[in-house]
């Protein structure tokens, strides 16, 4: 039988195996969800997690599955707290299918177009004030209002990895899940749910996270690193460095993560031209 779901070239035993040899004192872990995808997981260092993360990241073309960050253990993966019930293994074969065959780029753009005439509608802008709404979601509008193109990326430091948004202590161990999946992008298909995007009413369906997360890993080499219900960070290689680019960046986050990027012009001066972009949803 044909299908869309990513095979992975590292079987789940050889890879539990590998982490139990690497990890003893914190024994990996394997998990299903109702959908039938299966997770297999570790306890890392929080000051490791990151060097870690890279490895295996380097590792994924060799293995077929995406390492990520969290906070949520694979109990709560599989139980129905995070992840969508009703996904089964039919209707996850669906979306990755669409995942797949879609446009991403074209769907980026309506999703962004869609955010902007959303929040709008919810502005109660008065007369003349959408030429400025405008301003933060027209990256052509956005980059004469930017700093000058700059030469190396802003440092980029993780947030969440390192302190429990959900808590006043800290932690010194994260998970680190694995995933069958073709690239980061596709991680929140294959674990519907996993990341709480949406703004009010207006939430996104998975195969919208991959549609942009798609587009940024090719424009930008960002890459999926830490997902944690309505915490998310993404590693950026190739950040962008000149005011265009940054516009357009920051328009499209704009669209994605409202509740974060409330002023384009400061984060397509700031978050954007760094390597780590870090979001959350109120």
């Amino acid at each position: 039988m044909n299908t869309f779901l990513h095979q992975p070239r590292l079987a789940a035993d050889d890879l539990f195996s590998a982490l139990r040899v690497l990890f003893p004192q914190t024994q990996p872990m394997r998990s299903t969800t109702t959908a039938g995808v299966e997770v297999v997981s570790v306890l890392v260092a929080s000051d490791r997690v990151r060097d870690v993360w890279d490895e295996w990241r380097g590792k994924h073309g060799e293995t077929g599955w995406w390492p990520y960050v969290s906070l949520i253990s694979p109990e709560g993966l599989t139980s129905g707290g995070c992840l969508h019930e009703d996904v089964d293994a039919a209707v996850l074969e669906n979306m990755v299918a669409e995942v797949v065959r879609q446009d991403h780029d074209a769907r980026a753009a309506s999703i962004v177009v869609s955010s902007f005439l959303w929040s709008a509608d919810h502005a109660y802008l008065e007369e003349g004030e959408l030429e400025e709404w405008l301003d933060d979601y027209d990256p052509d509008r956005l980059a004469p209002r930017l700093s000058p193109a700059i030469a190396e990326p802003l440092p980029g430091v993780s947030r969440w990895v390192a302190e429990d948004p959900n808590s006043w202590y800290w932690r010194d161990q994260r998970w680190l899940h694995f995933v069958p999946a073709r690239g980061g992008y596709e991680v929140p298909v294959m674990l519907p749910g996993l990341i709480g995007t949406g703004n009010g009413t207006h939430y996104l369906p998975p195969v919208d996270d991959a549609a942009l997360l798609r587009r940024w890993h090719e424009q930008w080499g960002a890459e999926l690193y830490f997902a944690s219900g309505s915490y998310l960070e993404l590693v950026v290689d190739r950040p962008p460095l000149d005011p265009r680019s940054a516009a357009q960046a920051a328009t499209e986050l704009t669209g994605y993560c409202e509740d974060t990027v409330e002023d384009p012009r400061a984060a397509g001066d700031g978050m954007v031209r760094s390597t780590m972009w870090t979001l959350w949803w109120d």
